[in-house]
């Protein structure tokens, strides 16, 4: 693609955050992000590294998606670029850079964050916010009981751990709660990550207005935020 080609593409792109596709025989090899696409594009008209020159050059088409906020454009150039794995794209390729949630697939499933999700689990994310996640996932363990242990630590066990005590998990590897139950908590807690954030929420705020009531207000302040950190988290 010349400079003449891609002007012509560029001529068409609105000035929206959105995702920008570079494609050589129907395949991306190069996927970026931008808060103004139409600006942002104009770059490639004429860049400075070899490297941004040579992709340009091999292109054959340039396609967009549009978002509606530059957030949400991260995080899809971040799940683009972990399914098409673009050939000129390094950073993201191997997603090192937005931490995921996983929900893994054994009998008794586990959440955990990570950066490295496993192949069955069922995985959410990219997130951009690692603090807003850790929050998010101890708010979803402290109403549906769901474990976080690792596979050493969860078998073998004739008594649970301390998480059972701080309230984090309902202790499957003891039998305190039965397979079938504890699969309804993880029924709960995908629905949450696929829009039905209610019941979490609900929980969460209850227990802030409890502890604002007992004049906790320490306790409430870190509900309170735990709240926030939900809904903008989803």
């Amino acid at each position: 693609m010349n400079s003449n080609e891609l002007r012509d593409w560029i001529s068409d792109i609105p000035s929206h955050p959105g995702v920008y596709l570079f494609y050589s025989n129907d395949f991306p090899i190069y996927i970026g992000k931008a808060v103004n696409l139409r600006s942002r594009t104009r770059y490639y008209l004429d860049p400075t590294p070899s490297r941004i020159k040579q992709m340009v050059q091999s292109a054959d088409r340039l396609d967009i998606a549009l978002t509606n906020t530059e957030t949400q454009a991260l995080l899809l150039e971040a799940n683009l670029i972990k399914r098409h794995a673009p050939k000129y794209n390094v950073r993201l390729r191997d997603d090192k850079s937005y931490p995921l949630i996983q929900i893994s697939n054994h009998e008794f499933p586990r959440i955990e964050v990570t950066r490295n999700p496993s192949p069955k689990a069922k995985v959410y994310g990219p997130f951009t916010d690692r603090k807003k996640v850790n929050e998010t996932v101890k708010a979803i363990r402290e109403t549906f009981g769901v474990r976080g242990c690792s596979d050493h630590k969860f078998s073998g066990r004739s008594r649970p751990c301390l998480d059972y005590d701080l309230g984090l998990c309902s202790a499957p590897c003891v039998g305190y709660i039965t397979q079938e139950s504890y699969m309804s908590d993880i029924s709960s807690t995908e629905r949450f990550f696929n829009g039905a954030t209610g019941k979490l929420i609900n929980s969460v705020t209850n227990k802030m207005t409890l502890a604002s009531s007992n004049k906790q207000y320490e306790q409430a302040a870190i509900l309170r935020d735990r709240v926030n950190s939900i809904s903008t988290l989803h």
